[in-house]
């Protein structure tokens, strides 16, 4: 891989503006308030002490339109309305919220570390992980890109992925969505492409501490790997698939989280006053209205677009690498769809990336990179 002196320039001055720009202006959620919250919590802190330290970060740093809304004072009202308005009153009923965010221990102890050890802003620690992940997500982009195609097209197509809305959202949702996308691309790259295997599934493990819906992605790579790549045996994958589910019922017990139910009905049905109060009803149903919903939103989404580059790709016959990339990341994507429809942009940057490294080989790469297949990968022993 080889990258030229201006190129490589002109690559890091707009991927680094575009970063910047997005921690000018992030999209904030009431989310990244509960994450916050489980931050002031491990310090210590009691609920109401947690609602006030939280509350007074946003009151500062979140801009009047978005703070209205975060607020509950949406002109309309809502379930979520409702909830919002309620949250900002009583610490309690706040703190009920705590556990469903609980489950992302990584995301939370890098804001622990951000704010108590380095001084940095609560809010602003937030932002800074999601925009310091894009960019990070960047450079192992380029690397993978580069080295089927030339400098500066790979340069180039590479920004021109980067800033698809997709994909540069990520780095303006102040949450552990960008973070686990360039974790999980970083764990491919050295699974696929360099074949690192051992190294790849260690971290490609640890995503699951980042989301734990990663688990999914992990069963993915585990299945590509011993059924079709024939890299690893299938027992060693067995043994590996138990670690991930594991990890995600370890972490999902000392976080306390309410349950897959509680979930689907705060996402899908409404969001609750106090989840830790009561009990939800959420059935089969209720789910197959869902994913009618999440079908519509896919049909109108960017879904669709990005499918076709992938399409592109697979025409041209990718090697094994960017085969396996293509592979995975659908069957991922599938899965995480099917299992919780929500059609959120934020869970499927994976799958973004992935479409558009395949374009980027199908359409810029020369016609003897095609036949550069990566050899299969080590066993692991």
């Amino acid at each position: 891989m080889r990258f030229s002196k201006w190129p490589t320039l002109g690559f890091v001055v707009f991927l680094t503006l575009a970063a910047f720009r997005a921690y000018q202006y992030p999209a904030y959620s009431s989310d990244g308030f509960e994450y916050m919250a489980n931050v002031v919590a491990m310090h210590g802190a009691s609920i109401r002490e947690i609602h006030d330290t939280v509350y007074r970060e946003v009151l500062a740093g979140v801009p009047r339109p978005t703070l209205d809304h975060l607020l509950g004072n949406d002109p309309v009202e809502t379930s979520q309305s409702r909830s919002f308005r309620d949250r900002a009153v009583n610490p309690y009923h706040f703190a009920e919220f705590l556990p469903c965010f609980a489950v992302r221990p990584v995301f939370n102890e890098l804001v622990y570390v951000l704010h108590y050890k380095l001084g940095i802003g609560l809010l602003r620690a937030t932002v800074l992980i999601a925009v310091l992940s894009y960019w990070a997500m960047g450079w192992i982009l380029l690397a993978w890109i580069s080295r089927y195609v030339a400098s500066p097209w790979a340069e180039l197509v590479c920004l021109l992925l980067l800033l698809t809305p997709p994909i540069w959202d990520l780095a303006r949702w102040p949450q552990p969505d960008a973070l686990s996308c360039m974790i999980s691309l970083l764990a491919l790259y050295f699974i696929l492409e360099k074949t690192w295997v051992t190294a790849g599934l260690t971290i490609l493990l640890a995503t699951v501490y980042v989301r734990t819906d990663n688990v999914l992605l992990v069963m993915s790579v585990l299945a590509y790997l011993s059924i079709l790549n024939h890299t690893i045996d299938k027992t060693k994958a067995a043994i590996l698939a138990a670690v991930a589910i594991g990890s995600v019922l370890l972490i999902n017990h000392f976080a306390g989280d309410y349950g897959a139910r509680m979930l689907y009905y705060r996402v899908f049905t409404a969001v609750p006053l106090a989840p830790g109060e009561m009990v939800v009803r959420f059935g089969f149903r209720d789910y197959l209205v869902a994913l009618r919903a999440g079908v519509t939103a896919v049909i109108h989404g960017e879904f669709i677009p990005f499918a076709l580059m992938g399409v592109v790709g697979l025409l041209r016959r990718p090697p094994s690498p960017i085969l396996g990339l293509t592979i995975v990341s659908v069957a991922y994507c599938t899965s995480h769809f099917l299992i919780y429809p929500d059609v959120e942009e934020r869970y499927f940057g994976l799958f973004f990336l992935a479409m558009g490294v395949a374009a980027a080989f199908a359409i810029v790469a020369p016609p003897s990179s095609t036949a550069r297949v990566a050899p299969g990968g080590p066993n692991i022993s």
